[in-house]
């Protein structure tokens, strides 16, 4: 099953795209789109593909049985692979399958007596394809994408001088920024629950812990302004300053890793981290101000004038 599950995910999805009843591609074929399949002990089928719903197999099914959303019971034999994309596998006494068995997000039960030739592979690396998680995963990540997008187009628009402030913390301050992000992603929610403790705080601590995801996402938004900003620069002379296009461009980055499961949530802790810590030390360097011309040198003596060669006076015998 490992060499085949990309060509088995390019055909079920290509199947996908004509299957919207049970039908017949080859002698036997069961492609369902929202169903079941119920293969009963004297019956023999071909593939069988459902999209939504459970396959119970008694009989023989001589290919393939892939469900991608759902639950497959087998207790006779299967000539092929065993998929359950979002759902559990069950193989009672006297199942017999001859290729793999294969359940990136579900259950697998093998009662005693059933038979695998292949291997049983679980909690593979493709779950997160599963169609019930993709979904949800997708709906969550359109969310955080359109609100970040927002979130970084305003604070450009109200504060364009503060991004470029937030961008020369990266460069002069790197290091204070990380400590400064880590302490105030970690120390925020603490000085909350303090706060909580205590009677009077607890107006305040309620208002931070509320306003905690708010900050993370204007974190998170500088994150992509900083990234995107060292890569598109301001134009020659600053006569553009390009702020828009290297936002995008750092959002689109952020965004895209963020699809990647683990990798999107560990992007979104640092880059919400990072960026509070890049907000907290441009904040604390205007909050100085402008660091205070250089001290001129000593002045120098002025030299001796010396008057022009007709102008002097010669000395007197």
């Amino acid at each position: 099953m490992r060499g085949r599950s990309l060509p088995l995910l390019l055909l079920v999805t290509a199947l996908a795209l004509g299957a919207g009843k049970p039908s017949a591609g080859r002698a036997g074929d069961q492609i369902v789109l929202s169903g079941s399949v119920d293969v009963s002990r004297s019956d023999r089928v071909g593939d069988v593909v459902i999209f939504h719903g459970t396959a119970k197999i008694d009989g023989t099914a001589e290919g393939d049985v892939v469900v991608l959303d759902g639950a497959i019971s087998v207790a006779g034999t299967v000539r092929g692979d065993v998929v359950a994309l979002d759902g559990s596998v069950t193989l009672v006494e006297g199942a017999h399958v001859t290729g793999d068995v294969w359940v990136p997000h579900g259950d697998a039960r093998i009662d005693v007596g059933a038979k695998i030739d292949g291997s049983l592979e679980l909690r593979t690396p493709l779950g997160f394809l599963a169609p019930a998680r993709l979904i949800r995963k997708l709906s969550v990540w359109i969310a955080i994408s359109v609100s970040t997008l927002a979130l970084g187009l305003l604070l450009l628009l109200l504060a364009p001088r503060g991004a470029d402030a937030v961008f020369e913390a990266l460069r002069r301050r790197p290091g204070a920024s990380v400590a400064w992000g880590v302490g105030a992603f970690l120390g925020l929610p603490v000085v909350a629950v303090l706060a909580l403790v205590t009677l009077v705080g607890i107006p305040f601590g309620l208002g931070l812990l509320l306003a905690l995801g708010f900050m993370y996402s204007v974190g998170y938004a500088w994150s992509a302004w900083v990234v995107g900003r060292a890569l598109i620069r301001p134009g020659r002379h600053g006569l553009s300053r390009r702020r828009y296009p290297a936002f995008l461009v750092g959002w689109a980055i952020l965004r895209a890793v963020g699809f990647v499961p683990v990798l999107g949530a560990i992007t979104w802790v640092a880059g919400a981290a990072f960026g509070l810590g890049l907000m907290t030390v441009a904040t604390w360097r205007a909050r100085k101000g402008p660091l205070p011309p250089a001290l001129p040198g000593p002045v120098p003596p002025r030299p001796a004038f010396v008057p022009p060669p007709e102008e002097r006076v010669p000395p007197s015998p």
